[in-house]
């Protein structure tokens, strides 16, 4: 049984091995993309071909095919006082150069380092979120990395004109931020019905936005109970109600301070006073020293009163250009004193301190209860002028374009299939049959990207010592990459993307229920070793004897000796036990 453990141990490692060294790319697949990488090898990857999907009902569906460039209007709105533009960033509607994962998927893409970009686009007819809520989703793709700049969109509020800015209404803000610590932003604006005033509301604690070259999904569902989810590569990663997860809170409190209520002159809030009744002691010294100089302390011996710390240093010697009348007399550098260093000291020496025994510090007056305390003041509390109460949050304004408005450091951020609508089964069927076959054609080409291990070599017995070890290191270091995908998009997510996570884990369990399984087989050897009994050896000895039986005498001799002396040990441990 061990045997077979063992051998189906190191057979699925061996394949395991095998199977992820293996080049799962064809040359002569039609097709194929080659992609060149760092070490001269070329690998060809099938990418599949784009085709626009139909998605009904959507108050936007944006794949930038064709028409786009018509549909989109950059920005020309310029800086205040000024004429120069305001966003001058560019932008195109392109194939994305890095990790394209669909031939011929043409994107938005910022084409501009270190700008303002401003683009936007209007919708057919204005979306009004108070029917049904709200479901926005689209994708983000990273080509350049991202150190410093936005990539969120907003929903404009109809009805909008001018130039779109930064000051341009909004209802709605969604999608990832990165400038040190990254996030995904969700922020909605709100309509006080007592003073018209619009207040914008974030949300907490959002989530972290994966940054990589890949493209990733980002979907935003708001329901009509006032309940939302944020999800990203099809993972929830936030989820809330409008009504108590953004801040400030979009209902104001009933009630508020009186800003014209003031604190009385007289009204006492200390409780602790001091007594005025207390006096200081006569013998209370305030002019007593913290610190006084150690009288018994005595002169350390060797200390060389007489000797200077500094002496002209008896090398230096006057410059050959040395001017008495215009540089003044020459005295030679000063140095420490050779003598004093190995002396305790040296100059005048002074007594150390020590903290004075009768130091006492200022006098105060000890503290008593305050007999006029009231406690603390604060200003009595009125009705809210500006209360009301919206228990309808997902009922927001009515939207009638969309735009990305950004500053960025990096170039080459993408955003493809923005969907704006009230179905979340529309967005979950866009991630299936959209970003999913797009995102795993991705992995595949980042995946032949990676440089080649050269061919393995046929293994012998003498090799599989080594192999098990390095593959359980890869094993180990796989469960590494995938708690920190984890970490970061999601266990599910991190499994999509991690296609060897699971099955690292499993080997992980074999391995370990190998290990035990021998341990446990040495420990049962040695077990049965220590275990021999007295009758056991002296059914051995007999069965010696017998066999000597046609030796010479002598040697019949010693072997009746030595089984004699066998039995005899063995009679006597025997007795031993019984004791």
């Amino acid at each position: 049984m061990a045997r077979k453990l063992n051998l189906l141990v190191l057979v699925a490692l061996a394949l395991h091995a095998n199977y992820t060294g293996a080049d799962s790319s064809s040359d002569d697949k039609k097709g194929a993309i080659t992609v060149d990488i760092d070490n001269g090898a070329e690998s060809k990857v099938v990418l599949p071909d784009f085709s626009p999907y139909a998605v009904p009902e959507a108050a936007l569906w944006e794949q930038f095919g064709d028409g786009a460039d018509a549909r989109w209007k950059r920005s020309d709105a310029v800086k205040d006082g000024e004429e120069k533009a305001r966003y001058d960033g560019e932008w195109a509607i392109e194939q994305p150069s890095v990790l394209a994962g669909i031939a011929g998927d043409k994107a938005l893409v910022v084409k501009t380092p270190a700008h303002h970009h401003a683009i936007s686009a209007r919708l057919d007819s204005p979306f009004d979120p108070a029917k049904n809520g709200l479901v926005l989703q689209y994708e983000v793709k990273l080509q350049d990395d991202l150190k410093c700049g936005g990539a969120y969109i907003k929903l404009l509020t109809a009805p909008s004109s001018g130039e779109f800015s930064d000051q341009t209404p909004y209802t709605l803000m969604f999608g990832p931020d990165k400038c040190g610590d990254g996030k995904v932003h969700l922020i909605f604006r709100h309509r006080s019905p007592v003073t018209g005033e619009y207040t914008e509301h974030h949300l907490e604690q959002p989530p972290t936005p994966p940054v990589d070259g890949l493209t990733h999904q980002y979907t935003l569902v708001i329901n009509n109970d006032n309940s939302f989810t944020l999800s990203i590569d099809g993972t929830e990663r936030r989820s809330g109600s409008l009504l108590t997860d953004f801040a400030p809170p979009v209902n104001p409190p009933k009630e508020i301070a009186d800003p014209d209520d003031k604190k009385p002159e007289d009204w006492e809030d200390k409780e602790k006073i001091p007594d005025p009744d207390a006096t200081k002691p006569e013998d209370w010294n305030e002019d007593a020293p913290l610190m006084v100089p150690d009288e018994d302390a005595v002169i350390p011996d060797g200390w060389l009163l007489d000797e200077p710390l500094l002496v002209a240093d008896p090398k230096a010697e006057k410059p050959a250009d040395w001017d008495d009348e215009e540089d003044g007399d020459w005295s030679a550098p000063q140095v420490p004193n050779p003598l004093c260093e190995d002396a305790p000291g040296c100059g005048p020496w002074e007594r150390p301190l020590k903290r004075n025994p009768e130091f006492v510090g200022k006098w105060n007056a000890p503290l008593i209860d305050n007999p006029r305390y009231k406690g603390e003041w604060a200003p009595q509390q009125i009705s809210n002028p500006e209360y009301f109460e919206d228990k309808s949050l997902y009922k927001l304004t009515k939207i009638d374009a969309v735009g990305f408005e950004l500053w960025t450091m990096q170039a080459g951020i993408t955003f493809d299939n923005i969907y704006l609508g009230d179905s979340a089964d529309a967005a979950s069927r866009i991630s299936d049959n959209v970003w999913k076959p797009k995102h795993d054609s991705e992995l595949a080409v980042n995946q032949a990207m990676r440089p080649k291990e050269p061919p393995k070599p046929k293994l012998g017995f003498s090799d599989i010592p080594a192999l098990l070890k390095t593959r359980l290191e890869e094993i180990f270091f796989s469960i590494i990459d995938f708690y920190t995908a984890a970490q970061s998009v999601g266990v599910a997510a991190a499994l999509k993307q991690e296609s060897s996570g699971a099955f690292a884990a499993a080997m992980v369990a074999a391995a370990v229920g190998w290990v035990s399984w021998n341990i446990l087989l040495f420990a049962r050897f040695l077990l049965g070793m220590g275990g021999v009994s007295g009758p056991q050896v002296e059914a051995a000895s007999a069965k010696i004897s017998e066999k000597k039986t046609d030796g010479d005498s002598n040697e019949a001799s010693g072997t009746s000796t030595g089984a004699s002396t066998s039995t005899s040990t063995a009679k006597e441990g025997k007795a031993v036990k019984r004791k």
